[in-house]
């Protein structure tokens, strides 16, 4: 079989699978960044159990306000003995309520850190809700990222087809040596491996990003917002981080007053109605019970509760510093990533483009060589692809920020 005859029916069975996958794509919905994270929050077990976490808060904050329950005592006295207490004459019957008195505050204490509990749950809760949008916004980009470079690979593959027909026809006329035609097949082969490769990573993109509700990578992305960059990427808002970690101040600052409501010792208060069976007479019997405080007086729960609020004071400003760090470092990999893009688009993509046309068009006329073209074509796909690698680095340090700011990257994008 003739060579020309192996190209046209490489092109035919190029042209067949790729309107194929055109069709195929076609029938595939084409999901946004909202579409996946509504489809991931829905479904996601570890927000299921911060909720979970915050409900149980709730009732613990709910719990901590309620009054110790008093205690009935029922005491039979002087009965069933020996002599005298021969049966239940001179039995004694003492009924009584005993009611515990927290004289140190202990009540409003246990409130106010349970509150503080609560708190603490609730933010933590946003936060895993945070992590999780960070985490599928990274993988949808990856995966527009994953579907752009797939494009490349396409259009790279069609242009080393049409320059493999072409090389071809100017072998077979003596135009150009063997060798030429030689190194396009071999430059074509490697193209249809790039074009594979970057339709399985797409396809490997998709499945992840469907992952996280345990979906199938059968949809496409929207590319167009990838292509996007938005002009004011300011963060508004405190850090929920932040508020997290004041959030634990305020709870260890609440467990420090709890240790020092516990050193006053609480007081049992007794009321009871005593029946005197011999004499058929009655009697009121009061009383209380207070702890001795001779060798506990929670002085080490008290230095433990205040080394613990210092510690999450210190934490707190160790917290802020490493969030301003990185946030430094995330605004400036999104300025540097538009930088790289307004200038690729500006100069490099056109003259790229500019030097392949002239390239191809000289090529046709002989006035360049196959390696001109193939130089040619080569910078304008690597530049393409930097494109491609800065527009994804830029997307995710924006999903990143908005991470920082507690809000969503499309509400400081617009």
């Amino acid at each position: 079989m003739s060579s020309n005859i192996v190209a046209a029916l490489v092109g035919v069975a190029g042209v067949v699978g790729l309107s194929c996958e055109a069709a195929a794509q076609a029938q595939e919905a084409v999901l946004t960044r909202a579409d996946a994270l509504a489809l991931a929050l829905a479904d996601d077990p570890s927000i299921a159990a911060a909720d979970a976490a915050s409900r149980a808060a709730d009732a613990g904050a709910r719990q901590a306000g309620r009054w110790n329950n008093p205690t009935l005592e029922v005491q039979r006295e002087n009965f069933e003995g020996s002599g005298l207490y021969t049966g239940s004459e001179r039995a004694e019957t003492t009924f009584g309520l005993s009611q515990p008195l927290e004289l140190g505050g202990d009540l409003g204490a246990r409130r106010r850190l349970a509150q503080r509990d609560r708190d603490v749950a609730r933010i933590g809760a946003g936060l895993q809700r945070l992590d999780i949008i960070e985490e599928v916004e990274h993988a949808y980009i990856d995966a527009q990222a994953a579907e752009a470079v797939r494009v490349l690979a396409e259009e790279r593959l069609a242009v080393a087809r049409e320059l493999a027909e072409a090389v071809d026809r100017r072998v077979r006329a003596a135009r150009d040596p063997f060798m030429a035609g030689s190194r396009s097949q071999a430059r074509l082969a490697e193209a249809e491996i790039e074009a594979e490769s970057a339709r399985r990573g797409a396809i490997s993109a998709r499945q992840r990003l469907a992952s996280y509700w345990l979906g199938e990578g059968n949809f496409q992305v929207d590319l167009a917002s990838f292509d996007r960059m938005s002009g004011d990427t300011s963060a508004p808002g405190v850090s929920p981080d932040v508020a997290l970690a004041d959030a634990e101040t305020q709870r260890a600052e609440a467990l420090l007053r709890l240790e020092q409501a516990r050193s006053i010792p609480n007081v049992d208060l007794q009321l009871g109605y005593r029946e005197f069976e011999e004499t058929d007479e009655s009697a009121l019997v009061v009383g209380f019970s207070v702890p001795l405080q001779l060798w506990d007086r929670n002085a080490d729960g008290i230095a433990r509760a205040r080394a613990d609020r210092d510690r999450f004071g210190h934490r707190r400003e160790a917290r802020e510093r490493a969030l301003a760090r990185e946030r430094a470092l995330l605004t400036d990999q999104l300025e540097r990533a538009r930088l790289e893009v307004a200038g690729l688009d500006e100069r490099v993509i056109p003259n790229s483009q500019e030097a392949l046309d002239f390239a191809r068009d000289g090529y046709a006329r002989g006035a360049f060589s196959y390696i001109d073209v193939l130089e040619a074509q080569r910078a304008l796909s690597e530049a393409r692809l930097r494109r491609v690698m800065a527009l994804r680095s830029y997307h995710r340090a924006l999903a990143s920020l908005a991470r920082l700011a507690g809000v969503r990257a499309e509400e400081i994008s617009q």
